[in-house]
């Protein structure tokens, strides 16, 4: 039994290493997914706004409000407030993102 588990152990492995090769050659020919184009063309035109952005972290969702600085089609830079006049600039991948929120 304990072999069988090894085993697919190293299957998996191998897996993980295709999946990986498969979205490097996906982002050198600028291929991207469906959903995260029209993503970053929303986010875009809310330059200067201030939202509440759900991201996927772990299997869960975490919440934060943040000021929209830049957006493009992969990314989106973020001014996000941490407490008492203390502000943090982050590059946020479209792909990690969950909900927008006004």
């Amino acid at each position: 039994m304990e072999y069988m588990g090894l085993l697919a152990f190293v299957f998996v492995l191998g897996l993980w290493g295709k999946v990986k090769r498969l979205e490097r050659i996906l982002r050198e020919n600028n291929i991207r997914p469906g959903g995260t184009g029209s993503l970053g063309d929303q986010l875009g035109e809310r330059v200067g706004q201030t939202l509440s952005i759900t991201l996927y972290e772990g299997g869960e969702g975490t919440t934060t409000i943040c000021k929209i600085l830049d957006a493009d089609e992969e990314w989106l830079h973020v001014l996000r407030n941490e407490g008492k006049k203390n502000q943090r600039e982050l590059l946020i991948r479209l792909a990690d993102v969950k909900q927008i929120k006004p």
